[in-house]
């Protein structure tokens, strides 16, 4: 299937105005910019994104979390392989809804009773904010001049989380490529990652591996239809693998400050490490790919209803406009 056309440009050289006042100008990439990102496989965009609207977006994923009764799932989201529940139909059915996914160490040994407060234990929330959350929504339009100046024909954002990765409880990721998860034929997948606090070595920035965008998919996520028992489960296979695993060797460190954007090539290979300092590193992760692209079938992220229907920019505005 490939992904219908829609060009949306309604939103290019203007500003957004928020539903609390706020305000921030468009921006794209300058040259100097694209060179870096072409060569390096990564970007920090400074300043991106103001203090305040940081400060926003904390407030209201803290609402969320408040409002989200942690009896109603005990999904838990996990980046190890042997940990991962390949059959969790709540994460299956994630890809269009508003969804919360615990730490792994959220629970006691009772499994049900939090060890933490509720802000502490969530991993993350995803993977639809930017289409069903006006706030989020807001700030996800802003991205649309850096879909296009990365080179993508016909920006899809795909995929939204935000990450908490609280003191205590947040986990380390570990290395890997967002293609895995998100892939396109011809791959194009870009994260756009927004540091909604500063992030260092003490309380888990990100690491990347400069010019790695070159090494091939290793694996791929899919989905495994069990068509006898109407059931989909999940599963990892090789891909365009030659290597026993990805390294870490020649990585480096990507502090930022609040507010700064790191855009990340879908085959670029980066971690972060735990959180081992008293302060949160919350992020914002925006997944686009290019509509003139296959759109695999086979991926894990597809809407409930059977359909590939993902949203456009233009799609986003027309829902803001009308919320």
């Amino acid at each position: 299937v490939v992904l219908s056309r829609r060009v949306s440009r309604f939103f290019r050289r203007r500003c957004l105005h928020g539903t609390a006042g706020t305000s921030e100008a468009l921006r794209g990439l300058s040259y100097k910019e694209k060179t870096f990102l072409n060569e390096n496989g990564y970007l920090v965009v400074k300043n991106f994104s103001s203090k305040d609207n940081c400060e926003r977006l904390k407030g209201r994923i803290n609402s969320l979390i408040d409002d989200f009764d942690p009896s109603s799932s005990t999904s838990v989201f996990t980046t190890h392989d042997s940990k991962r529940d390949y059959e969790d139909q709540y994460f299956i059915k994630s890809g269009n809804k508003i969804r919360f996914f615990w730490e792994e160490d959220a629970f006691d040994n009772d499994g049900t009773t939090l060890q933490y407060p509720k802000r502490d234990c969530i991993n993350k929330v995803g993977h639809a904010l930017h289409v069903y959350d006006d706030v989020f929504r807001e700030y996800c339009m802003k991205l649309e001049p850096i879909a296009r100046d990365i080179g993508m024909q016909d920006p899809v954002p795909l995929q939204s989380m935000y990450i908490c990765k609280s003191p205590r409880t947040g986990g380390a990721v570990g290395p890997h490529q967002d293609s895995t998860f998100l892939y396109t034929d011809p791959p194009s997948v870009h994260g756009l990652w927004l540091s909604v606090d500063s992030a260092d070595t003490e309380n888990g920035c990100l690491w990347v591996i400069p010019g790695s965008q070159s090494t091939p998919i290793q694996n791929r996520f899919v989905r495994s239809e069990d068509e006898e028992n109407n059931k989909t489960a999940l599963k990892m296979v090789d891909f365009d693998k030659n290597l026993d695993e990805l390294s870490t060797e020649g990585g480096v460190a990507v502090p930022t400050e609040a507010g700064d954007l790191v855009i990340l090539h879908g085959q670029l290979v980066h971690w972060s490490d735990k959180n081992s300092s008293g302060n949160s590193r919350h992020a914002l992760m925006l997944h686009l790919v290019d509509g003139s692209c296959k759109y695999a079938e086979t991926n894990w992220l597809q809407y409930d209803d059977g359909t590939q229907a993902f949203p456009r920019f233009s799609d986003l505005a027309k829902r803001h406009n009308t919320a």
